[in-house]
Order: C-alpha cells, then sequence, then structure tokens
C-alpha cells in the first residue's frame, strides 16, 4: 500500500515537472511570436521611413534649387526648412504619426501666415516651401493606412485555422477540381457570359474530348451549369473564381 502511494508521490511530482516545462515551451513561443511580429512590424516601418526620407530629401533638393539666388534671406530660409524636415522626420520616428503631423500643422501655418509672406520676397520659393511640408503631410496620413494593413494582416493570420477531417474532405471536394488550369481557363471564358460548346473551344483552345472532360468536371462540382445547349457559369463558380483571384492577390507578397 505504501508503495502505491509512493508511486502516486512520484508521478504527481513528475506531471508538476511536465506542467512546468509545457508551461515553459508556451512561453517561449509566446515570446517568439511578439518578437517575430515585432520585427516584421519594424522592417515595415524601416522600410517606410527609408522611401519617406528620400522622398523628403528629393523635395528638400527641388526647393535648393529652385531659390532666388538673390534673395536676402536665404541663408536663414533655407536653414529653417532643412531642420523642419529634420524635426518632423525624427518625430515621427519617436513620437509617431500624430505628434508629426501636429508639427507639419505648425510650419504649414507659419509658411501661410502674413509675416512669412511679407518676409520672403518671392512667393514661389514660398510655395515650393508649403508643397514640401504637404507632401510629408501626405505621406505621413498615408503611413497610418500602412499600420491599419499590417495590423490586418496580423490579425489574419492569428485567426485559428479550424480544419476538422470532416471539413478537409469538403474543402477538397471543391478544390479539387479547380486545380487545373484548363478548367480555371473555362471558368474565366464563362465568366464573361454564356456559350455554344463550339465558342468555349474557339475561345479557351481546348479541342473535343479534353474540353468535354473537363467541363463535366465543373458541372459535377457545380461551378458550371447547362442551359438550351449553352454552357453558364453559376453563382458558386463566379465565387471560387473571385475567392482565387483574392488569393493570388494575398499569396503573391
Amino acid at each position: 500500500m505504501d508503495d502505491s502511494k509512493d508511486i502516486l508521490l512520484e508521478i504527481r511530482e513528475e506531471i508538476k515537472k511536465l506542467d512546468g516545462k509545457i508551461t515553459f515551451l508556451q512561453d517561449c513561443i509566446f515570446s517568439m511570436k511578439n518578437e517575430l511580429d515585432l520585427l516584421k512590424k519594424s522592417k515595415i516601418q524601416e522600410n517606410y521611413f527609408t522611401r519617406l526620407t528620400k522622398i523628403a530629401d528629393d523635395n528638400l533638393i527641388k526647393f535648393l534649387d529652385n531659390r532666388p539666388k538673390d534673395c536676402a534671406i536665404l541663408d536663414y530660409c533655407t536653414t529653417m526648412i532643412e531642420k523642419g524636415v529634420l524635426k518632423i522626420l525624427r518625430t515621427l520616428m519617436e513620437k509617431g504619426e500624430e505628434a508629426a503631423l501636429l508639427k507639419i500643422e505648425k510650419y504649414m501655418k507659419f509658411s501661410n501666415s502674413e509675416a512669412a509672406l511679407k518676409a520672403c520676397p518671392n512667393h514661389d520659393c514660398l510655395g515650393n516651401v508649403g508643397d514640401t511640408f504637404k507632401l510629408l503631410k501626405e505621406l505621413i496620413i498615408d503611413s497610418r493606412e500602412l499600420s491599419l494593413r499590417y495590423l490586418e494582416e496580423l490579425n489574419v493570420l492569428d485567426q485559428e485555422v479550424n480544419l476538422t477531417e470532416e471539413n478537409v474532405a469538403k474543402l477538397n471536394n471543391l478544390l479539387a477540381p479547380l486545380s487545373n488550369v484548363l478548367r480555371l481557363k473555362i471558368l474565366k471564358t464563362l465568366n464573361d457570359g454564356a456559350k455554344f460548346y463550339t465558342q468555349m473551344e474557339e475561345q479557351t483552345g481546348i479541342k473535343a474530348g479534353h474540353l468535354s472532360f473537363h467541363v463535366e468536371k465543373l458541372k459535377d462540382a457545380g461551378y458550371v451549369i447547362q442551359q438550351d445547349k449553352k454552357y453558364m457559369i453559376t453563382l458558386k463558380g463566379r465565387k471560387a473564381l473571385n475567392l482565387i483571384s483574392r488569393m493570388n492577390k494575398e499569396l503573391s507578397i
């Protein structure tokens, strides 16, 4: 009896150790996932900041090239614009989009103020200054959409995959008839409108028995029907074609 108790105690201890190892592994996996997500986000942001900096630099060069050389406030104005752009980029990287947009608004407000109009002898040059800040504003607003797309992408990846054996069998029945380039060609042709058999032959380039074989497979799956000697794509077929098109876009990263 005592031996049985000892064995049970040993088993419990082993289970506790195993639970601890499983918890540790789960924590590691969760931590790795977070690190990968952050790495991915960092890479997207890095590419975006590189692009933004290049565009800002190109616009500064445009501004510098078009300055009137005899301007009395040339050096002061140039220094202010260059520092302004750098401050905006730094604010964007350190504090985010909202803070950067607030700083841009201040510069845009100043460039449109009466004081700036009085001080600047060349309104075309002042217009170039305004355009530089305006472009930065548009690009930063675009970055919001980039962030949203990134979050949507993560949400999609985080969604639970619910594939039971029954679901897999159903999916196989749905996908198998579509896993053929000739059948996709037929669906694409019928998506433009109902066709006679000879028209399908002509437009798809698939001849005789081959065409008949593939059309029958699509009919069996409910993607195509035949009425009054004409072949038509069904609603199910259209949905399948649209999903394939979307899948192509999503996976072509």
